[in-house]
């Protein structure tokens, strides 16, 4: 069973809000923080979902727009399969067309994040008619404990720098077995919910609840479902039929002028998920 058709799911459910919320925090940030091989930083995030036949949709985890004008794609991955660059494929080729149709025609690389049960990965794809090549990242042989341990001083101290906040992002995934992720994901969204910078706390939460999508259990939906009832990130979450009224409603407001920062004072949303709603206005008009 897909967990994440089930009625206790979060992120699952409303992957799309998740991973706005985290790639627009993301903004700024290098592409190194999840140990890819790349200084580059992130300037602004693109949609990933990508419609396909069978009225159903494929969706990419990450895309970021960088610094030197290319794109990254960003997928993870806990299970190895070398049907996977059929959808590495798809994802490309969606990222291709998207930007031909803008006169565009960026550099895109595919970039793909192993959690700790995989130690090695083909690389690439090579046909006549077409090669894939992804740029890894591997999260086995990562001190957990040690991040884990670090990320609770600085918590405690309140000196939380990005290099932390991405620890507990990726933490979950650094573990081998299904109960080591399970206590892992429940440990690092607890130690998030205690990141007195509200940013902060939703950057960690969003980047928990989009990472840890593949791998989560039902049991642990519940919990997090119980543990984010309370913050905004949550708030976001739980009620998708309250999240779209007041996406209707905050384009609304931006029709008849209102800022975002006064719109999401009013809906008490964060102001850079308005501003995403912002270019869709745009882009409509």
């Amino acid at each position: 069973m897909d967990l994440r058709d089930t009625d206790t799911s979060i992120a699952y459910q409303n992957k799309d809000i998740v991973s706005k919320l985290f790639g627009q925090q993301m903004k700024g940030k290098p592409l190194s923080l999840f140990g890819l091989k790349s200084e580059l930083k992130v300037v602004d995030t693109k949609p990933t979902n990508i419609p396909i036949v069978q009225a159903r949709e494929l969706r990419m985890d990450n895309l970021f727009i960088l610094e030197d004008g290319s794109v990254a794609i960003l997928d993870y991955e806990s299970a190895y399969k070398k049907s996977n660059f059929t959808k590495y494929g798809q994802y490309i080729m969606d990222v291709i067309a998207r930007y031909l149709k803008e006169g565009e025609e960026p550099d895109i690389h595919m970039m793909v994040l192993y959690t700790a049960d995989i130690e090695k990965a083909e690389v690439s794809l090579t046909r006549t008619a077409c090669s894939i090549q992804t740029e890894p990242s591997y999260l086995t042989g990562v001190p957990s404990e040690e991040w884990l341990e670090h990320a609770r001083t600085c918590i405690a101290e309140k000196n939380v720098s990005d290099e932390v906040l991405m620890h507990l992002v990726l933490l979950p995934l650094t573990y081998k077995g299904e109960e080591k992720k399970q206590e892992a994901i429940k440990e690092c969204v607890h130690l998030a919910r205690q990141i007195p910078d509200k940013e902060q706390e939703s950057f960690a939460l969003a980047g928990i609840l989009s990472f840890t999508d593949k791998v989560i259990t039902k049991e642990t939906q519940r919990y997090i479902k119980e543990v984010l009832s309370m913050t905004q990130v949550g708030k976001m979450l739980m009620d998708e039929g309250d999240m779209e009224r007041a996406k209707r409603t905050a384009k609304n407001m931006l029709k008849r002028g209102d800022s975002p920062e006064e719109i999401a004072e009013v809906l008490e949303l964060p102001v850079e998920t308005v501003k995403s709603w912002e270019k869709e206005v745009y882009t409509m008009a």
